[in-house]
């Protein structure tokens, strides 16, 4: 297998497992047993005894269901940030293991990093479609998500150029996502926090409540920042090169619950809130024109 072929594999592996790392595993083994797939560098051949092939598969069927439904895939995705890079990385040694230790060496870190990568952003864009979460979306991503892990990896092994210019072209965007990609994983950050601290820590008073912009003239999206209120007046506030505020108007607002954020929407604008800092606004301790409205609005969502 020439060098083109051996970096597909790399890659294209690699990419697929940060997405799914049991189907990636599951379509090789069975292309290699069916003979679909011949001529596979390093010791892939593995992926094909019957020992890989049935937890793979039955791993794939929990992941399948898992995905579908909105509270159990946010946990699942939360245990493979550190499954499927390892899955990424060892499929990468795999791929390289007739050739030298440094090349098995760097092959294992651009896995384990490419993984990494795709898995965060699968991870990001699942928690936004989690702060409403609805089982229809989650359907529709999770089907997506294994169309398109079976058809990157068959790719990479019927047509290896092919596969590295899109592979090329997803890392491309990944790259340029870069500082997007950031925002996503602190928004996950601070939404898996606050559910956890909302379970197990009161809520104490706070002048304002930490959120992330939704939709708010001049904050980027997913902008990490502060939301106050008074009684004729919102505001958030955020730190870019400057700190820098918005005045929102009138805080004639509802409130939409989701599983790691609530949404607090008005008329122009919306922002995203943790759970531990909506449990805050419940109090009463934040300003009180707020507080209320959160109360009755929240009140009228559940009813």
């Amino acid at each position: 297998m020439n060098s083109i072929q051996m970096l597909s594999s790399v890659l294209g592996l690699a990419f697929a497992s940060g997405v799914n790392l049991y189907a990636s595993v599951l379509v090789v083994g069975l292309g290699i047993r069916f003979g679909w797939i011949t001529g596979l560098p390093g010791n892939l051949d593995t992926l094909a005894h019957p020992l890989v092939l049935i937890p793979a598969g039955v791993m794939y069927l929990l992941e399948f269901f898992a995905d579908k439904i909105p509270y159990v895939s946010v946990a699942w995705d939360g245990l493979h940030t550190f499954i499927r890079p390892l899955g990424g990385a060892a499929l990468a040694l795999a791929s390289t293991a007739k050739l030298s230790p440094e090349v098995q060496a760097l092959a294992m870190l651009a896995g384990g990093t490419v993984a990494l990568g795709s898995h965060s952003t699968k991870m990001g864009y699942r928690l936004i479609a989690h702060a409403s979460p609805e089982p229809v979306s989650d359907t529709i991503f999770s089907v997506a998500e294994d169309v398109g892990v079976v058809g990157l990896v068959v790719l990479t092994y019927q047509h290896p150029r092919i596969a590295l210019g899109v592979i090329g072209a997803l890392l491309v965007g990944m790259a340029i996502a870069l500082p997007f990609i950031l925002r996503l994983l602190n928004f996950a950050f601070h939404g898996l926090r606050g559910r956890v601290v909302s379970w197990f820590v009161p809520a104490e008073a706070a002048p304002a409540l930490p959120c992330f912009a939704r939709k708010v003239r001049g904050a980027p999206w997913l902008r990490y920042g502060s939301l106050t209120m008074g009684t004729s007046d919102a505001e958030f506030a955020w730190r870019g090169w400057r700190p820098r505020a918005v005045s929102l108007g009138p805080p004639d607002f509802v409130v939409k619950r989701g599983l790691l954020f609530d949404t607090i929407e008005a008329n122009g604008w919306s922002v995203y809130v943790t759970k531990d800092a909506a449990a805050i606004a419940a109090t009463g301790n934040f300003p009180l024109a707020a507080s209320s409205r959160i109360a009755s609005s929240s009140s009228a969502s559940s009813s």
